[in-house]
């Protein structure tokens, strides 16, 4: 549910601004998924898209200096609509995507790279990319989790250099250490409730809805 966190934030401050307040909120709550799921990734569709995705993270940080933020929620939010639909159609057509398949693995990877450096929206294109390698959801949340800790931790040093980074943003995001622990129990709970086809659909409009709002 954290795909919703980045259009949320940025109706209430600048996507520039989200992104570093959004940045160590995330960290925080991706150390605790990983001590919990951490026995659940599938190591090798992470050593597959990671390398791709750091080359992506640099591109974003030079992005960063061109675009303005209402150019780039329209441009993110249309591409993630795109790879939404993309793998509706995928699944109704019923074509298979191979886990080795390297070029899917190298788009899914710079595009989540680029999209977490300007804005923390990995989320929706991480999801399409896990939820194509059909993985139980166990394994699904548990690759994710390690996904996003490896890559959010990469990304704090660039932030930092932007400026997005800072000691009151630090400050900000520690004092909500208590909401984020009761959020990851919750998570937790209900993500163990959940039938496997339910939580792919739900993984799917989610995707759908953090890229219409973003997008609108």
């Amino acid at each position: 549910m954290g795909i919703l966190l980045v259009p949320l934030v940025a109706m209430a401050m600048p996507v520039r601004a989200s992104t570093g307040f959004l940045l160590l909120i995330l960290v925080e709550a991706d150390l605790m998924a990983v001590l919990y799921w951490r026995r659940r990734a599938v190591w090798p569709q992470l050593f597959r898209v990671l390398p791709w995705t750091a080359l992506g993270v640099v591109g974003g940080y030079f992005v960063m200096r061109l675009l303005d933020d209402r150019g780039f929620k329209s441009i993110l939010g249309a591409m993630i609509v795109g790879i939404v639909a993309l793998d509706l159609v995928r699944r109704w057509a019923r074509v298979g995507i191979a886990p080795e398949n390297k070029a899917f693995s190298a788009v899914a990877g710079i595009l989540a790279g680029a999209f977490t450096m300007i804005a923390n929206a990995a989320g929706p294109i991480m999801t399409i990319y896990l939820l194509s390698m059909d993985l139980p959801k166990e394994e699904f949340v548990g690759t994710g989790a390690i996904f996003y800790c490896i890559v959010n931790l990469f990304k704090v040093p660039f932030s930092v250099s932007l400026g997005l980074v800072t000691w009151s943003t630090l400050r900000s995001d520690l004092m909500l250490l208590p909401l984020i622990a009761l959020g990851c129990l919750v998570g937790i709970f209900c993500m163990r409730k959940l039938p496997q086809k339910t939580f792919n659909i739900l993984a799917q409009a989610l995707a759908a809805l953090g890229g219409f709002k973003l997008f609108f």
